[in-house]
């Protein structure tokens, strides 16, 4: 293998991670504005709204995981330590919780 073929691996190896990298922080860093502040995902008058939605889920697990990712900002890490789950648990209990929201919002909508 010649210096430059290693040169070229490496590159590709150094691109593969850095595309993890920026995969797993834009999955769940929370929604930023033109600024780079963290945006409110919603203020006191639609909280009431928010709240009868998430009693649309069937468990406090999966509420608890969308308050605290989608709404708070919180990472999968952090939720996970919580709840004694990991990083993909989290993640894939969040996605669900979503699908589920989102098939009710369509099939209730006014």
């Amino acid at each position: 293998m010649t210096k430059e073929e290693c040169r070229t691996i490496l590159r590709r190896i150094a691109w593969n991670l850095n595309y993890r990298e920026r995969k797993r922080l834009r999955n769940e860093c929370p929604i930023l504005d033109d600024f780079g502040r963290q945006q409110r995902t919603f203020d006191n008058d639609n909280s009431l709204y928010v709240e009868e939605l998430l009693q649309q889920l069937p468990n406090e697990k999966e509420r608890h995981v969308i308050r605290k990712v989608v709404l708070e900002g919180f990472t999968a890490r952090e939720v996970g330590e919580v709840l004694h789950i990991g990083e993909r648990g989290v993640n894939q209990c969040k996605n669900r919780s979503l699908k589920k929201l989102h098939n009710y919002l369509i099939t209730n909508s006014v």
